[in-house]
């Protein structure tokens, strides 16, 4: 081939056209064989001539002496790098650029452009495709967000419905601002952040009995993933049976349960008993009347109760946590949302919840979701309404279950629109699942682990070298066009399409909070009442007590209270010391050595094993260790160097008795206003057999007295 070879330089200034001239020509040198031949260079003497033939690409008639072949001009044909000319602006291509389809979509939301020697096509994805699902891929600051952020704004620009879960909570905060007028009515914001007026999420609401059963059992998925994601034996089967038996226990009444019951079932025989008469499960009767029943005469029963209710305590001591999930009812029904084109916004941001809630809250949206498609299949297929679930860094909040959303969920015409950072943030199943059952596939720039798997989508256009260099709002896509896959290609993102208004999210906001959630005071009365009733006496392996009043004959035998016991200790350890000493019905007055002084009480009751339960109301304080006399409490002389029983830690008195599994409400105002040292003997008044008599002279033995398991005493 005849070759001719120009450099022309165009600056500013003629220093630096020279600077630039001399580095383009020392890098042909790179061609030189010294032994052979090499590239001379000639200035020229007229510009505008060699300007002109350059432009025009005109061959001199007396030029003929440049012959290269094949291989010559292959190794001298490519624009120079910064390595070779330093000074030079050149722009280097990390990834190749591939052309799109050809069959492009007319309708359809717009998920990208295609840009290719100058061409740039729109590419579409139609409300049919999308049933197949999206999954998009990328290392932090590549897109993913605003990818997602833009398709639920197109969504809701064309009167669609959708939901959006956001874990870091700035696209739901964008989308809440840039609502259309016509569509203020179908928006639904749920932030858990929201203290004033929680909105309810009841996970164990259902509306028919195949949903419950797919309900419990993601439930039980759901705490596998929170506590024991690799099956190590945190949960375990123990757990699982136990928690189904209490799920559909709560169930079956027709007032509905939550999570945050399942404690109270283990810990409170009377609260059991309500929920059971609703129970038609023969297997669900068979555990609670004879199963549990057995294990809680184990010397470990108070372990095991404590094992399960431990799974709860985080969710249970959380207020914000407590009135969502602690609601029987929730603040809006999932079905009618999909079925009536409304949109959900969900805020899970971790910053303001933490991650464990957020990753609670957003497992139950999709278990729910779910569980709302698949009650779809009462309605024709026809009839259904599409619905699109956005879930950024879905791998926080999917279950082992997760993969069977992927293949039955489009059935349901239900289109999951799902990002993440890493592959290795899913299980084996999900990844393959994704590369073999969703029909479009988005990946921006990834790492070389991810490269790995991810290529198996986008083989044999791409490498590994594309994905892991490609640019900031840049991609390679497969996606499904007409039920058939495309061929990989490259793809930019679009830019942010929505334009957020403050106040408008403002108001939106207190709309929504109006329509769907409750004042904070109503909620947490109903659930204190739902919670904080009187719990069953806990009683240990013995069997529960036989009636006899404490400190008469055989009331002190194996499998007694705690505060018989530790009663009895403290009759033996002071047998043997010198005090004060009086027969039983012999009258002492206050103010006498070993008497309370002026504004204590003694109380007389015959009662079994008291239940320590800091949700009961305040009775009568107890501020002096006493001792057991026929027929009631008498006071005991304390001896020097004996602790009074107000200053024993408290910590010390409960450590033989389970530990309730609720907090302490926050409401009743009164109970945080007495002393933590004291002990409250409380009497229901109806009840009791006689009134408790109190008198700052004397008490009499039988004025106390009330019916067997009708005292409770508790620490506070």
């Amino acid at each position: 081939y005849e070759v001719l070879i120009r450099v022309v330089v165009s600056s500013s200034t003629a220093v630096r056209s020279q600077t630039l001239l001399k580095n383009v020509v020392a890098a042909f040198s790179l061609f030189d064989s010294p032994s052979n031949n090499g590239f001379t260079f000639t200035p020229t003497r007229n510009v505008d001539e060699l300007v002109t033939s350059f432009i025009f690409r005109f061959f001199p008639q007396s030029l003929r002496s440049n012959i290269l072949n094949t291989i010559e001009l292959a190794t001298l044909f490519h624009l120079p790098d910064q390595k070779n000319i330093p000074t030079a602006q050149v722009k280097r291509q990390m990834s190749k650029q591939v052309d799109g389809p050809t069959d492009i979509m007319d309708e359809g939301f717009l998920i990208g452009y295609n840009e290719f020697r100058g061409i740039k096509k729109p590419i579409r994805l139609s409300t049919n495709d999308r049933r197949r699902h999206v999954y998009m891929i990328g290392q932090t600051g590549t897109g993913k967000s605003k990818f997602l952020e833009n398709l639920a704004y197109q969504d809701m620009m064309d009167g669609k419905g959708f939901a959006f879960i956001d874990p870091h909570g700035d696209s739901a905060e964008v989308l809440m601002g840039a609502v259309p007028k016509e569509r203020v009515e179908d928006i639904i914001y749920f932030n858990p952040a929201d203290m004033d007026n929680p909105i309810g999420l009841n996970m164990f609401e259902y509306s028919t009995p195949d949903q419950k059963d797919f309900l419990v059992q993601e439930a039980i998925n759901m705490l596998y993933g929170l506590y024991d994601p690799g099956h190590t034996g945190i949960v375990g089967p123990r757990l699982e049976h136990i928690f189904r038996n209490a799920a559909l226990l709560l169930m079956a009444d027709p007032e509905g349960g939550t999570f945050i019951d399942i404690p109270k079932v283990l810990v409170d025989t009377e609260f059991m008993k309500s929920k059971l008469k609703y129970v038609t499960d023969p297997t669900v009767l068979e555990f609670w009347t004879k199963e549990w029943p057995a294990s809680q005469k184990s010397s470990e029963a108070g372990e095991l109760v404590s094992w399960v209710a431990s799974k709860f305590g985080p969710f249970l001591s959380n207020d914000a946590m407590r009135n969502i999930i602690g609601q029987t009812k929730s603040g809006f029904n999932l079905r009618d949302i999909m079925d009536n084109k409304k949109i959900l916004i969900v805020n899970l941001s971790k910053g303001k919840m933490g991650e464990m809630n957020s990753k609670l809250l957003g497992i139950i949206f999709v278990m729910k979701f779910q569980a709302a498609a698949m009650a779809r299949a009462d309605t024709p297929e026809d009839q259904r309404q599409d619905f699109s679930l956005y879930v950024d860094e879905f791998q926080n909040f999917m279950t082992e279950s997760f993969e069977s959303i992927l293949s039955e969920a489009r059935k349901y015409r239900l289109s999951l629109i799902m990002a993440n950072q890493f592959t290795t943030q899913l299980t084996d199943k999900i990844r393959e699942a994704i590369i073999g059952n969703v029909g479009t596939v988005v990946s921006g720039r990834i790492g070389t682990t991810d490269a790995e798997v991810m290529i198996k989508k986008f083989r044999p256009v791409f490498t590994e070298d594309d994905l892991t260099k490609l640019p900031n709002f840049q991609g390679i896509t497969s996606v499904m066009i007409s039920n058939t896959p495309s061929a990989p290609f490259s793809m930019s993102f679009t830019p942010p399409l929505a334009k957020s208004n403050e106040k408008l999210a403002d108001a939106m906001k207190k709309l929504s909070a109006t329509k769907h959630g409750r004042p904070r005071a109503e909620v947490e009365i109903d659930i204190a009442k739902r919670i904080a009733s009187k719990p069953a006496a806990i009683v240990g392996p013995g069997g529960p007590p036989t009636g006899n009043r404490i400190g008469a004959p055989g009331a002190q035998k194996p499998g007694g209270s705690f505060l018989d016991e530790w009663l009895a200790k403290r009759q033996q350890a002071g047998a043997g010391r010198p005090g004060v000493v009086r027969q039983p019905g012999q009258p002492q007055q206050f103010g006498a050595p070993g008497m309370p002084s002026a504004g204590q009480q003694s109380v007389t009751q015959a009662s079994p094993a008291p239940v320590f339960n800091p949700g009961s109301q305040p009775g009568m304080p107890i501020q002096q260790p006493q001792q057991y006399a026929s027929g009631g409490f008498v006071p005991q002389q304390q001896s020097p160097g004996q602790p009074q029983m107000s200053n024993i830690p408290q910590q010390q008195l409960m450590q033989s008795q389970p530990q309730s599994a609720y907090p302490a409400f926050s409401q009743p105002q009164q109970l945080q206003s007495q002393s933590v040292s004291t002990i409250d003997a409380v009497v229901p008044q109806q009840l009791s057999a006689q009134p408790v008599a109190s008198s700052p002279q004397s008490i009499s033995p039988r004025a106390a007295q009330v019916a067997d398991d009708e005292v409770s005493v508790k620490f506070r």
